[in-house]
C-alpha cells in the first residue's frame, strides 16, 4: 500500500522560510523537512485571480483562467484516483468566527471529490492560547487521525489544507511579540542596510528612524493586533505600525512552523515501515504587508506574491537534502500524485511536469514556460526572464489586439531574484517575443468565445 500526504497552505511565501534563505525568522520544522526532502527553489504560483481562478492544484491546468476558453472543462484529479481505488480524505482549516471563507467556497466543488471531508475550526486572536488557533486545531486533528490512516490497508491520499498566514495574521500574543528584538536592535550602518536591501528580511526589519522605547513598541504591537480586526483601518497604517504588522506576520509564520512540526514528527515515525510521499507547498505567497520592494503596477505577480515553497519527501528516495532549480508550478502536483500510483490521466488538459521524475533525475526534461495572471496582469516566466504586462482593454474595432497602451516589465532570471531591475526598454526583442505569445493566446480565446 502507498500513502500520499499533501500539506498545503493557502498563503505562505517561500521567502519567509529559513530553508529558502530567510536569516532570522525561526522555521526549524520546515527547514528540517527540507533537509530530508527534495526542495524546489523555483516553484511559482500562476493563477492569482480573485475570481474564476482555475485552481491548478485540483485541475492540473497550467494556464490561468485568463487564457482559457469559455467551454474549457476543469476535471479534478482526485476523481481519477478514486476511480482507481485510492481512498481520499481532506482536512480543512476554518476560522470559527467566519466559517469557510470565499476562497474555500469557490473550491467546494473540488472538495466534494474527496470521499471524506472534515472541517476543523479554530480562532485567530491576540488574547487566546495558541492551541485554539485554526492551524493548531488542524494539526492536532491530523496527529489524532494519523494512526488510523496508517493502519488502513488501502492506498490513500490525505490532503491537509491550512489557510496558512491569513489576510489579517492576528497571532496569539507570544507569537505576535516574538520578533520584537529584531525591530529594536536596528543599529546597523547605512552601508550594511543598503547591502541588505536585496534580501527579504528587509521587509520585516527595514531600518526606520524612531525614538520609541521597548514598552512603546509593546503597546504598538497590541494596537496593530487590534487593527487586524478592522479591514477599514488597514490602509491607514503609518510606517511604524506597518513595520510592527510585519513583525506580527513573521510571528504567525513561526506558529505555523511549530504546529506543522508536531504533525511531521509523528508522520516520520512511519517512514521506515511504510511507502510514504509527503508534499508540502502553498497556493500563493505574501500579501501587501510584505512589499513590494519597489513601486510597480504589477505587484500582484511579483516575487513576494508568486514564489511559494515546495518540498517533496519520499520514504525510499536517496535524494534527501537536495535542491532542484527546475521551474515548477501548482499544476505539477496532480501529475506527481497520479504518477505515485501509476494512474493515467483520463483527460488531455494536464500539461504539468511529473515531479517524481525530477526527484530522481531519471531523465532530462524540457524547462517549461509558466503562464501567470491575476486580476490586473498577465505574465510569462522562463528560466531566463520574467515578463509582465497589464490587462488593459486592447481589443481594436477590427477585433484585433494592440499593445500600444500596455504597461510592461521584464526581469532577468535568476540574477534579479526580487524583480527589482526592469529591463524591458533595454530588451525590445525579448519583449516582442513574449508579447507575441501572450497576444496569440488572448486572440485565440477571443475568437473561440465569439458567438
Amino acid at each position: 500500500m502507498k500513502k500520499a500526504f499533501v500539506v498545503s497552505f493557502e498563503q505562505l511565501p517561500a521567502c519567509m522560510l529559513g530553508c529558502y534563505g530567510h536569516q532570522w525568522i525561526e522555521t526549524p520544522n520546515f527547514d528540517r523537512l527540507a533537509s530530508l526532502s527534495v526542495l524546489f527553489d523555483q516553484h511559482f504560483a500562476n493563477d492569482l485571480s480573485s475570481v474564476e481562478n482555475s485552481f491548478p492544484w485540483w485541475t492540473g491546468q497550467t494556464r490561468p483562467h485568463a487564457f482559457q476558453t469559455a467551454n474549457q472543462q476543469s476535471h479534478c484529479f482526485v476523481t481519477e484516483l478514486k476511480n482507481q481505488g485510492v481512498d481520499t480524505s481532506l482536512l480543512l482549516e476554518a476560522d470559527s468566527d467566519s466559517g469557510r471563507n470565499a476562497a474555500q467556497r469557490a473550491q467546494e466543488a473540488y472538495f466534494s471529490c474527496f470521499e471524506q471531508v472534515d472541517t476543523i475550526a479554530g480562532t485567530n486572536d491576540y488574547r487566546i492560547s495558541e492551541s485554539e488557533t485554526p492551524v493548531a486545531k488542524l494539526m492536532q486533528a491530523a496527529v489524532t487521525r494519523l494512526p488510523e490512516w496508517m493502519a488502513d490497508s488501502r492506498d490513500q491520499l490525505i490532503w491537509i489544507r491550512s489557510e496558512g498566514v491569513p489576510a489579517f495574521p492576528l497571532a496569539p500574543e507570544f507569537f505576535a511579540t516574538l520578533y520584537l528584538d529584531e525591530v529594536l536592535d536596528q543599529d546597523e550602518s547605512e552601508e550594511d542596510s543598503e547591502e541588505r536591501i536585496q534580501e527579504i528580511d528587509d521587509l520585516t526589519s527595514e531600518e526606520t528612524e524612531t525614538d520609541l522605547e521597548a514598552e512603546d513598541w509593546q503597546e504598538l504591537v497590541s494596537a496593530v493586533a487590534e487593527l487586524f480586526t478592522s479591514q477599514e483601518e488597514w490602509s491607514g497604517l503609518d510606517e511604524q505600525e506597518r513595520q510592527m504588522a510585519r513583525v506580527v506576520y513573521a510571528g504567525y509564520v513561526t506558529m505555523l512552523d511549530q504546529w506543522f512540526g508536531r504533525f511531521l514528527d509523528r508522520l516520520l515515525e512511519y517512514a521506515e515501515s511504510h511507502s510514504l510521499l509527503l508534499i508540502v507547498t502553498a497556493a500563493r505567497g505574501g500579501n501587501s504587508l510584505l512589499g513590494p520592494l519597489r513601486q510597480s503596477d504589477m505587484e500582484g505577480l511579483l516575487e513576494e506574491s508568486t514564489h511559494i515553497p515546495l518540498m517533496i519527501f519520499q520514504s525510499d528516495t536517496e535524494q534527501a537534502g537536495s535542491r532542484r532549480q527546475f521551474l515548477t508550478q501548482p499544476a505539477d502536483l496532480p501529475v506527481a500524485l497520479r504518477s505515485w500510483w501509476n494512474v493515467k490521466s483520463e483527460h488531455q488538459s494536464d500539461q504539468g511536469t511529473d515531479l517524481l521524475l525530477l526527484l530522481e533525475d531519471q531523465q532530462e526534461l524540457p524547462e517549461p514556460q509558466i503562464f501567470a495572471a491575476d486580476d490586473d496582469t498577465l505574465a510569462m516566466r522562463t528560466s531566463e526572464y520574467y515578463y509582465l504586462e497589464s490587462q488593459v482593454n486592447q481589443l481594436s474595432d477590427g477585433g484585433d489586439y494592440s499593445d500600444d497602451l500596455q504597461k510592461k516589465e521584464l526581469y532577468r532570471k535568476p540574477v534579479d531574484r526580487w524583480d527589482v531591475a526592469d529591463v524591458h526598454l533595454q530588451s525590445p526583442e525579448v519583449v516582442a517575443e513574449f508579447t507575441s505569445q501572450l497576444m496569440e493566446l488572448k486572440q485565440k480565446k477571443h475568437d473561440h468565445n465569439l458567438p
